[in-house]
């Protein structure tokens, strides 16, 4: 049976408490980006499922690569197709408000088609195609496939998979840590 397990990455290191402006949230996200993960007892309660796995992946984030790294697995690949979905921002600079708060406010502007400086949610779903494409392909040489992703691009990539005949066992959890599993329905 062919199964792949969508992960999403550990929790990231960075306290967010700090009120900022819209044309802040830029260097929040980079920061971000940038941050160590944190290893907590939910990473520790899924060592089994990544030790049974015949091959790792991971996007080019730094938590994502930083996920895989903490159970010893070394990824078989490492692709910024599997990066997170971008986020808007914008150049405002009165009105500040926390992260968590611009982070939600951007993504369903997001989700409605407002996309200034990232990818839009078009563009995302499509890379999430060739994302699928990709990890079809990986499906037939390996037999269960870990995938360290992203909350959003995971849940983009995990639609495409159920439109290639997958089918969800466990279904994904959005939680950091948090994982879903699919297997290939013959």
């Amino acid at each position: 049976m062919k199964q792949i397990i969508f992960f999403r990455h550990g929790k990231v290191n960075m306290k967010d408490n700090q009120k900022i402006s819209a044309f802040e949230f830029k260097k929040w996200i980079d920061k971000y980006n940038n941050c160590d993960i944190i290893l907590d007892k939910r990473a520790l309660d899924n060592k089994n499922i990544v030790d049974k796995s015949d091959a790792v992946i991971c996007s080019n984030l730094k938590r994502s690569i930083q996920s895989a790294n903490f159970f010893g697995k070394k990824p078989l690949k490492q692709d910024d197709i599997f990066n997170e979905a971008g986020i808007p921002y914008l150049n405002w600079t009165k009105l500040k408000l926390s992260p968590r708060i611009w982070l939600i406010i951007f993504r369903i502007l997001w989700l409605f088609g407002y996309s200034k400086n990232c990818e839009s949610y078009k563009e995302a779903k499509q890379r999430a195609k060739k994302a699928s494409l990709e990890l079809i392909k990986l499906s037939k040489e390996y037999d269960n496939i870990v995938l360290f992703g992203h909350g959003i691009f995971n849940r983009l990539l995990l639609k495409e998979m159920m439109l290639n005949n997958w089918e969800i066992k466990k279904k994904l959890k959005s939680k950091n840590w948090g994982y879903g599993i699919i297997e290939q329905n013959r």
